[in-house]
């Protein structure tokens, strides 16, 4: 049955494949986008484009007065201070919470798309699981976990649940394709000796397991990370990039202090510019982690949850996107 379906954050990378799969479906999708918002992915034929201003309650209480399912994607992922990353985060969850209590109907259902980064990193390898206790080593870290808290709080009493996705790739993703920039060019950088490990998403599976989520009433009150199988070195990751692109590039390995040099100087930049830094000291603290790995145990138990794409496939489904859209 069609359902009425607010996704925040819809003109995102994820956000924006998610709007297309539950259109897909038949949903009546509503996205929640911010003023001057870059909409080049949505679909307004399928969607409806709702503006929302989040300091205001009468948008919000338009927002979400009529709607089933609210998935959550709005956030700060880069701030200027560390009150931003708390107000672009956690203050606009609670705005959201706040509308959803007075004028939501009741059997409103809240998806909300954390980050790997509020559970932490593993400190010895082992794939962090939901039951860890978290680690947060950075100021967004640390604002995603807060805006969990809330969540599982307004879970007690609401239906809601959390997905915690680690680093996202596919089409349209601009994070993981400045490594796939610098390969195509013949450079390969590695951070210290290259043997960090990390585990991976596919935004196919990602939005597949986030759709599993919202159908499942055990999803209640929980915590999911939603992620591919096995973890890999970023070695690896580069090698298979250079392969699906027919490079052979030379690997650069960058000093760690190298990346403290960088972000202060970005960050100095920034000061004088209305924009965040692209490389600023919170994120290289997470780039310091040896291991950024999580497990999927639990989505495939509960959700029944199974990841599709393998590495190999995935990137070369991204290098050819990359490819044929010319942002190679």
């Amino acid at each position: 049955m069609p359902k009425n379906i607010l996704i925040t954050g819809a003109n995102g990378f994820i956000g924006s494949f998610l709007a297309e799969l539950l259109a897909e479906q038949g949903h009546r999708i509503r996205c929640a986008v911010r003023k001057n918002s870059n909409l080049r992915w949505l679909d307004h034929s399928q969607n409806e484009i709702f503006q929302l201003d989040w300091n205001n309650p009468d948008s919000l209480k338009r927002a979400v007065s009529d709607q089933d399912i609210i998935f959550h994607l709005a956030g700060v992922t880069k701030a200027k201070n560390n009150k931003t990353y708390f107000e672009g985060n956690v203050g606009i969850t609670q705005s959201l919470l706040d509308a959803f209590d007075r004028y939501g109907p009741a059997h409103q259902k809240v998806i909300y798309i954390s980050s790997q980064a509020a559970a932490g990193p593993s400190q010895d390898g082992t794939p962090v699981k939901e039951s860890d206790p978290p680690f947060p080593v950075s100021v967004y870290g640390q604002a995603k976990l807060e805006t969990e808290k809330i969540i599982l709080s307004y879970s007690k009493d609401h239906w809601a649940t959390i997905i915690r996705p680690p680093s996202v790739y596919g089409p349209r993703d601009r994070d993981v394709f400045a490594l796939f920039q610098n390969i195509h060019r013949g450079i390969l950088p590695l951070l210290g000796d290259g043997t960090s490990t990390v585990s991976l998403v596919h935004v196919y599976d990602l939005i597949n397991g986030i759709d599993l989520a919202s159908q499942h009433d055990a999803s209640k009150d929980q915590v999911f990370f939603i992620c591919g199988d096995g973890m890999y070195d970023w070695s690896t990751i580069g090698d298979t990039i250079a392969r699906c692109l027919n490079k052979r590039p030379k690997k650069v390995t960058i000093p760690v202090f190298v990346l403290d040099l960088l972000s202060r100087t970005s960050e100095m930049i920034a000061y004088f510019s209305s924009k965040p830094a692209l490389l600023n000291r919170d994120k290289v603290q997470e780039m310091k982690q040896k291991h950024w790995v999580c497990s999927n145990e639990k989505a495939k138990n509960v959700l029944g949850y199974m990841p599709k794409i393998s590495l190999q496939t995935g990137i070369k489904e991204t290098a050819d996107w990359y490819l044929e859209n010319h942002w190679l």
